[in-house]
């Protein structure tokens, strides 16, 4: 037990001695709370159960008292509203006493008792006053009749026989008048036998002249009921009252006992709970003062603890710490416990802090080296590199990053976003960072070519890298333009080698129809007819490889379109291939030649289709995500990367039964550029996503609103194009926005016109012209005769270099063809 004491820790040392205060207190606390519930709950019973049950014991006896007081009243009331009144308070006053007695089960019998002996002495009363009226009623009669007889018979003119009949009629009424004024039974029985007799006598002596009176008698003896039978009732009614008022003082005289017997448990029990509150008070004395001495001992103990181990301690660190923050590392810490508590585990610490402030201090001599090495870094590298707080703001850049964006250095104050540096700049973005693989391009019209790079940091800013590219950029275009040469050659061969076996087959078949009678000359008519459609049909594939179809674009409803085609694909496709198309929740617009975007559609779900061996599905999206987007996809074999990258070359076929002509792919490829849109393709040849994927996607359009007849005139423009068809819709898009439109299909018809105009406000030219004539000369000329006018260059290729002449117009702009009526509306607004 001693061994193990120093390895306690101090927390828990104080925390021990901390939890036996408050225990020994919440002890004392629990002691005194339960001695003053104790006593509150005796001082309860004494108050809440003692006095009321005294209270409610001497109530039930006084009421116990006052019914068998008052229900003898019951047998003196004769009138029978008071003798109902009276029977009504003694049964208020018998459900009082039941009240009060609810909770002792003992009296349930004697309340019985008692509420049957009330029920008989009512039963037995309340018939009385009807029957003493009836009786009252009778003897009144008979004294009457009594009185009118006697003097009859005291009448000494009448005859005796009659006299004698009517003393015999007074004896009757005499016996009449006994009964009714009767005590006892006995007395009633012999009343009766002689009015008996004495009737049945007078039945047999009675005159003519005493039956009237003698009938009057027998009328009064039986008013309701016989005067015999309503005495008789009345006398044993008397009896059972007076029965029922002895059990009633009976039952009245238990219950008091009853009573008196709670009191006297009552006194006891009072007499109990004073001893016992007593004994409680004496253990509670005692119990406080144990353990106040308890409490003392343990405070003075962990207070000489505290103040001799703890405190102590705690300032030799406090000692050693200072000298350490004042730099002196070498001072050596001071000597503490070896105890496993806090004290001891401070020390230890301490220790530990000092060794990692000496390694902390050449960690900071190695940090400051690294800033210095970053420092020159940052400032010598050729690349502009600038570093973004989290809200967008420039924090830190370095010099050649102004430099590279050809801007004047920046003021101290200065802190600007990356984008405004960009905007104050000639650079404008060529392409996305989605478009170039995680970096964006901008371009100046000088030709220089910046790529930046953004790199995120975990507090939310960013590390702008912009970089100098303007000689790698002119050797991929040189090597772009070397391979597009290559093409060129590889089509130009194709195209002879085509040419020449269509020319050969025309010139055989008009040899032999020279000879040919009219028969032979239709079928070599024929021939040369074949040849002849066989020639257009590469004419017009190698058109639309070269963006130079014709087109007649206009606003279509692509989910509509394709809609519509369902059921066309569904038949040019195999059994065992099944199509789904899903279209947009809203309508999709966007401008494009309804009749070859639907030979586009068609010509790649029949190469999806020829892709899918065995069972499998093509699916045909539309979706709108800030342009018409049309997506098919297949899970067919797939394309490897080798013929990914070379899938949109004329002339390049995969074919292994010798049908493709490898142009369908490069046809849809040129029709979706020249529509102002690109083309895009992925593919996989490995599970789970096995197939290939081609997106068209064309700028969105809303539908073209009408123009009113009253256009307003905008000025004079001169369109310059080779190409009638692009003359003409270019020109009637000019036209319809308010333009005066002079038009020019040679290069020498477009000079002509900008020297003869005195004023021309628009100048639109195509890129390359007749007799490889070059639309920047036309631009170039009106620009210096014309300085006031727009420039608009047209092309289907993208352009990127613009020439010295043209570097400082301000208002010149270049356009993909085919330029619409919607392009040019939203290039004027």
């Amino acid at each position: 037990m001693v061994s193990a004491l120093p390895r306690l820790s101090v927390r828990f040392r104080i925390s021990a001695a901390i939890a036996v205060l408050f225990g020994l207190i919440l002890l004392v606390s629990l002691i005194g709370m339960r001695v003053l519930n104790r006593t509150e709950f005796w001082m309860d019973v004494l108050h809440q159960d003692t006095l009321a049950e005294v209270s409610d014991a001497l109530d039930l006896s006084r009421r116990a008292a006052d019914l068998a007081t008052s229900a003898p009243f019951l047998h003196a009331l004769f009138p029978p509203f008071q003798l109902e009144q009276e029977a009504k308070n003694v049964q208020e006053n018998l459900r009082g006493i039941e009240r009060h007695a609810a909770d002792d089960p003992a009296l349930d019998l004697p309340l019985a008792r008692l509420r049957l002996a009330i029920d008989d002495l009512t039963a037995a009363l309340v018939p009385q006053t009807a029957r003493k009226a009836d009786l009252l009623a009778i003897d009144r009669d008979m004294v009457r009749l009594n009185q009118r007889v006697r003097r009859l018979a005291s009448e000494s003119a009448l005859p005796l026989s009659e006299r004698a009949v009517w003393a015999g009629l007074q004896q009757l009424t005499a016996s009449a008048i006994g009964a009714r004024r009767a005590k006892a039974l006995i007395e009633l029985g012999e009343f009766s036998r002689q009015y008996s007799v004495d009737r049945d006598r007078l039945r047999l002596q009675i005159l003519p002249v005493h039956r009237a009176t003698f009938a009057e008698v027998q009328r009064a003896m039986h008013r309701t009921e016989s005067l015999f039978v309503l005495k008789h009732r009345e006398i044993a009614a008397g009896l059972d009252a007076e029965n029922a008022l002895f059990r009633i003082r009976q039952e009245a005289s238990r219950i008091s006992t009853f009573a008196e017997a709670k009191v006297a448990q009552a006194e006891a029990r009072l007499s109990q709970a004073r001893a016992e509150t007593s004994g409680n008070l004496d253990v509670a004395k005692n119990s406080f003062f144990a353990l106040t001495l308890v409490s003392l001992i343990v405070a003075v103990t962990s207070a000489l603890y505290v103040s001799r181990y703890v405190t102590r301690n705690l300032h030799r660190i406090v000692d050693a710490m200072r000298r350490l923050a004042a730099g002196n590392h070498r001072a050596e810490p001071p000597k503490g416990p070896t105890s496993d508590d806090e004290i001891g585990q401070l020390f230890a610490a301490f220790r530990v802090f000092r060794e990692n402030a000496r390694k902390l201090d050449r960690r900071t001599s190695q940090i400051r080296h690294q800033n210095a090495l970053f420092s020159r870094v940052f400032r010598n590298i050729k690349d502009g590199v600038a570093i973004a707080a989290a809200d967008g703001g420039i924090e830190a850049e370095n010099d050649n990053l102004r430099e590279l964006l050809r801007l004047q250095p920046a003021a101290a104050a200065d802190r600007h976003h990356m984008q405004d540096l960009i905007s104050q700049s000639n650079f404008s973005r060529q392409a996305s960072a989605s478009e170039r693989g995680g970096f964006e391009e901008y371009v100046d019209p000088a030709g220089n070519v910046l790529e930046m790079r953004r790199s995120p940091l975990p507090d939310g800013g960013a590390v702008w890298l912009l970089s100098e590219t303007t000689e790698r950029k002119r050797v991929e275009e040189r090597l772009e333009e070397i391979r597009r040469v290559e093409t060129l050659g590889k089509v130009s061969g194709e195209i002879a080698h085509d040419f020449g076996n269509i020319l050969s087959s025309i010139s055989g078949n008009l040899h032999l129809l020279e000879e040919a009678d009219p028969e032979q000359s239709r079928h070599f008519r024929s021939r040369i007819r074949s040849a002849v459609d066989l020639g257009v049909s590469l004419t017009e594939r190698l058109l639309a490889f070269a963006r130079k179809q014709h087109l007649e674009p206009q606003v279509t409803d692509i989910g509509m379109l394709i809609d519509g085609m369902m059921d066309l694909l569904e038949i040019a496709l195999p059994n065992s291939v099944s199509l789904e198309f899903e279209g947009a929740p809203h309508p999709v617009f966007a401008l494009v030649d309804p009749g070859q975007l639907e030979s586009a559609v068609l010509n790649l779900c029949v190469n999806a289709g020829q892709a899918i061996r065995g069972s499998g599905t093509i699916h045909v999206s539309v979706i709108d995500c800030g342009g018409a987007q049309l997506a098919i996809r297949d899970n067919g074999c797939g394309m490897p990367p080798d013929v990914l990258r070379r899938a949109t070359e004329p002339f390049y076929t995969r074919r292994d039964d010798g049908n493709g002509t490898g142009l369908g792919l490069s046809m849809v490829d040129g029709f979706v550029h020249q529509s102002g849109g690109h083309l895009t393709i992925t593919s996989r040849t490995g599970l789970p996503h096995q197939g290939t994927t081609v997106t068209m996607c064309f700028p969105v359009v809303a539908e073209e609103p009408s123009l009113s007849d009253g256009v307003l005139v905008r000025g004079t423009a001169l369109v310059v194009d080779d190409d009638p068809a692009y003359l003409v819709s270019t020109s009637n898009a000019l036209e319809s926005l308010g333009y005066v439109v002079l038009r020019a299909a040679t290069f020498s018809e477009g000079v002509a016109f900008l020297k003869q105009q005195p004023r021309l406000d628009l100048v639109l030219s195509d890129l390359n012209l007749d007799n490889g004539a070059s639309g920047w000369k036309v631009l170039e000329l009106a620009h210096n005769l014309h300085p006031e006018c727009r420039i608009i260059l047209m092309s289907t290729r993208d352009i990127t270099q613009f020439p010295k002449a043209l570097n400082g117009a301000p208002r010149l702009t270049t356009l993909s063809k085919p330029v619409t009526q919607a392009i040019m509306r939203n290039l004027f607004e």
